[in-house]
């Protein structure tokens, strides 16, 4: 009796460590699948945000484009600050807030602008036509659109005149034809940018030379 209740007992003992396994198992399997859950999640998210942001980016040139259509001459958006023309829908922010609670210190902001495009764009390339931008336009999305049910940004537009033109000048615009930068600033860290020129037809009509979504 006493060894077979012996084997009882180790059996009930090892059924015991065996749904303690199982258990430890399955709580991991959950755990993980929870986390690949998450994961998935925060993905989806931050690709939805980014997406706003980037058709944020480029709704704001599109509106950008309507204030310089306006313009018979886009040199006083080019001249230096504070004497420079700027976009209707600017409001009077030099510090902004983004919607996920950033704050957007706009010289710093316009600054970084010329540094990226000096990389790329600057004397070394054009000489002394080599962009200078602008402060052009900025503003909540809210304020922009008129509708508060859009997705929550803050919108910078910038204009320089491009490197072309020759005149060794980037506070007049010689040759009807200037680039347009504009970012978008939304919620997570969303931040996404688009570029354009633009130059002004025979007939003072806006043409659009190139556009795409940048950095």
């Amino acid at each position: 009796m006493t060894r077979a209740r012996c084997l009882a007992d180790d059996e009930r003992g090892a059924a015991v460590i065996m749904a303690l396994l199982v258990m430890v198992l399955l709580a991991t399997i959950g755990a993980a699948l929870v986390t690949l859950t998450m994961t998935e999640v925060l993905i989806a998210s931050s690709h939805r945000h980014g997406l706003e942001a980037a058709n944020g980016a480029e709704a704001a040139l599109e509106r950008a484009f309507g204030d310089l259509a306006t313009m018979p001459d886009w040199s006083p958006a080019l001249a230096a600050p504070p004497g420079n023309a700027v976009a209707t829908f600017s409001d009077t922010a030099t510090v902004a807030t983004v919607p996920d609670g950033r704050r957007l210190d706009l010289a710093a902001l316009t600054a970084e602008r010329q540094r990226e495009s000096d990389v790329v764009e600057g004397p070394g390339v054009f000489g002394a036509d080599a962009p200078q931008w602008r402060l052009f336009g900025h503003t909540s999305s809210e304020r922009l659109y008129g509708r508060s049910d859009d997705p929550p940004l803050y919108l910078v537009v910038w204009v320089a005149d491009d490197g072309w033109d020759g005149d060794g000048a980037t506070d007049r615009d010689a040759n009807g034809t200037i680039v347009v930068y504009a970012q978008a600033f939304g919620t997570r860290g969303a931040r996404r940018a688009a570029q354009a020129s633009i130059r002004r037809s025979g007939d003072g009509a806006l043409e659009l030379r190139t556009w795409q979504r940048a950095k």
